[in-house]
Order: C-alpha cells, then sequence, then structure tokens
C-alpha cells in the first residue's frame, strides 16, 4: 500500500508549513512541501519531502506543481494551504496595490488550490482540504485591515466549499489560529508615512506586529500547534474547524458579545501606549 500524500503551501523555513511538513513526515506520509524557491526550505531535508517552487498567485504555477504531484502519486490525500503574506498599516496608508497583493495570497491564493485539487479529489471520492485561516478572519482588529479582510474572504470561502464537497465525499477543514510562533514579524516590515493621519499612533501599529510573538500575549510553539493540527486532521473523523493559539479563547469570548461592544474593546486596547521593546527595534 503506497503512503498518503500530503501537498502543503507556504513551507519556508521557520513557519508553520515547515512544522506542519515534519509531523506529516512523522506520521509516515510523503509531503510535498512547497514555496516560492527551495532555498527558503532548506531545513527540510527528510528523504519523504518533495519540494516544489509553488507561488500561489500564479495560476500557471499551482497548475503545474499539481499535475506533477499527480504524475508521480495516486493522489493528493491532505491539501494543506498555508501560504500567507502578512501586512500592518492602516487602511488608508495602504497602497491600493499592496492591498491587492494581500487578497491575491491569502484568499486566491487558496481558491487556485481548490480549483486544480478538488475535482480530482472528487473523482476518487476521497481527500481533505485544509485551509489555514486566522481568528482576524472573525472579529478584526486595527491597523491590519487587509489581512483582516483577506481571511474573513478565506473563512466565508472555506465554509461554503465545506458544504458543497459533501457529495464529493471531500472533507474540508478550517484552521484559525491565533497568535502562533513563526518567522512573521522577522520578516514583515513598516514605517509610517510622514504625511499619515496615524502618526500619534506608531508604536501602536508596529506593536501589532510583535505582540503576536511574544510570550506576555499567549504565542504558542509552533511545533506544538502543528502537532495538534495534524493529529486532527489526519484522524479519521477531521473536524471542520479549529481554532487555538494565543488569544484564540480570548476571541471566543468577544464574538459571543455584541459586535459594538466587541469592536469598542479592541479598540481600547489597540490605543494603549505598549510597553518599550514590545514594538520592535526601537
Amino acid at each position: 500500500m503506497s503512503k498518503p500524500v500530503a501537498f502543503i503551501t507556504g513551507c519556508s523555513n521557520g513557519g508553520i508549513g515547515a512544522a506542519l511538513t515534519r509531523r506529516f513526515i512523522a506520521k509516515g506520509y510523503i509531503v510535498y512541501a512547497t514555496a516560492r524557491s527551495v532555498e527558503a526550505m532548506s531545513e527540510l531535508t527528510h528523504e519523504n519531502v518533495k519540494k516544489l517552487v509553488v507561488d500561489v498567485t500564479d495560476d500557471e504555477s499551482v497548475a503545474s506543481a499539481i499535475k506533477q504531484v499527480y504524475a508521480e502519486t495516486e493522489g493528493i490525500d491532505i491539501l494543506v494551504s498555508n501560504a500567507g503574506y502578512s501586512h500592518i498599516g492602516t487602511l488608508l496608508d495602504t497602497p491600493f496595490e499592496e492591498g491587492i497583493r494581500v487578497v491575491q495570497t491569502n484568499f486566491f491564493g487558496f481558491v487556485r488550490l481548490v480549483k486544480n485539487v478538488v475535482p480530482l479529489m472528487g473523482k476518487r471520492k476521497q481527500g481533505i482540504v485544509v485551509a489555514i485561516g486566522s481568528i482576524l478572519g472573525e472579529l478584526a482588529t486595527p491597523f491590519q485591515g487587509f489581512y483582516n479582510a483577506s481571511k474573513a474572504a478565506l473563512h466565508s470561502y472555506t465554509e461554503t466549499l465545506r458544504m458543497e464537497c459533501t457529495p464529493l465525499n471531500v472533507k474540508v477543514v478550517l484552521v484559525a489560529p491565533g497568535s502562533i510562533k513563526s518567522n512573521i514579524s522577522v520578516k514583515s516590515a513598516y514605517t509610517i508615512p510622514e504625511d499619515s493621519f496615524y502618526k500619534n499612533f506608531e508604536k501602536q501599529i508596529k506593536h501589532v506586529m510583535y505582540q503576536s510573538q511574544t510570550k506576555e500575549y499567549g504565542v504558542m510553539d509552533t511545533d506544538e500547534f502543528a502537532a495538534i493540527v495534524v493529529g486532527k486532521i489526519s484522524s479519521p473523523k477531521p473536524p471542520p474547524y479549529l481554532t487555538l493559539g494565543g488569544f484564540s479563547t480570548t476571541w471566543a469570548i468577544l464574538k459571543w458579545l455584541n459586535r459594538v461592544t466587541a469592536e469598542s474593546i479592541i479598540w481600547m486596547l489597540a490605543q494603549r501606549e505598549p510597553k518599550p521593546g514590545s514594538y520592535g527595534p526601537e
């Protein structure tokens, strides 16, 4: 019997995708790990890892990779859409092109994967599709509006896909992480425009980028997150929805409140002067 196959996007060193890859390998999977360059996945060295260069914002790149996997295997058993693009900044200060890039990666990147993989899963009448969303797709925070919007779109699309995949016997899982330790803050950078209305909020805006990576805010270890997620989605009955990580409990409580009340609390917290050193390099 051949080994099951997982296909994972966004597998750069130090990120969630790389951690998921290692956990799937430990469970006996062949993993097609993807990123925008092979060099970005240098730490993934196991013989059962097949590295592919994939840009989820490019139709041909996604289609070519999926075609290769199906030429080499019996098919993808678990598809994990993890590739993401972090964005910090106010809506008014964000260039239109930057907003498009966020949505192209975080939302349409998943759509491209679905279009290429789900019909093939449907023909086999088996498969699991996993979308890595965010708690910010359920309740927004200031200073990262395009990221919030891209994840909200992803959540709605995934929930619709889950219903429509029922007759195909393809399972769809939405994972909504809170704060998970990764290299995201290292790769991010932010400089407030000189003419911004929000010059007085510069520290708070930068704080948003770094706070999710600190123990003070309950950040979850990447490998711990990967172990739980892989354990759940590779089980005989994967859950349709899974949320874990820092802030996830707080977000669950806020979601039960009146929407206006929840937004007022979040805005109040966002305006607080952050502690020195908690908003990146001085």
